[in-house]
């Protein structure tokens, strides 16, 4: 991914800048990329290999860059991981889960890597979203045995489970 964009006309949301990476193997996922994006709701369209992943593991703190810098908000994403992690919800299209592990267990999992150490407002929480997505009945059933349709509202309550501004 190259290039400069600017996505908004009122003030930036996500500000990346001269953001760069290279894999071990050579390979430049990302070349001095700067974006701006405003608050809304914005996608990223590009060809396979074009960085797109890769941009997405660096702002969700999954992955850190070789150069550059990215700003969410008042939070430096490189430099405060931690607070970012506080206040984004990530939804890749695919995370692996434990095939064995019920829907229940996994999204108390994700919960508590969050932050949400109270254990009933975890378990609030998880409910919550479990019956938001219809899942209720299916909650301790094993992911492995999920349906097509179940698949993805459990990535979307995986990518809210924490106090998300953002998803």
């Amino acid at each position: 991914m190259r290039g400069e964009s600017h996505l908004s006309a009122g003030p930036a949301m996500l500000q990346i800048e001269n953001l760069t990476h290279r894999y071990p193997n050579g390979v430049v996922a990302l070349d001095s990329v700067t974006l701006s994006i405003g608050p809304g709701m914005f996608g990223l369209l590009g060809p396979n290999g074009a960085g797109k992943s890769t941009l997405m593991r660096v702002v969700a703190t999954l992955q850190t860059p070789t150069s550059g810098s990215v700003r969410f908000a008042d939070i430096d994403v490189i430099g405060e991981p931690d607070r970012l992690r506080q206040t984004l919800g990530y939804l890749p299209q695919d995370f692996g889960v434990y095939p064995r592990v019920s829907a229940e267990a996994m999204l108390n999992h994700l919960a508590v890597l969050k932050g949400i150490t109270n254990g009933k407002e975890r378990r609030e929480t998880v409910h919550a979203l479990l019956n938001q997505v219809n899942l209720w009945k299916v909650r301790k059933k094993a992911l492995s045995g999920y349906s097509g349709r179940h698949a993805p509202a459990l990535r979307y309550c995986a990518g809210l489970c924490s106090a998300s501004r953002s998803l």
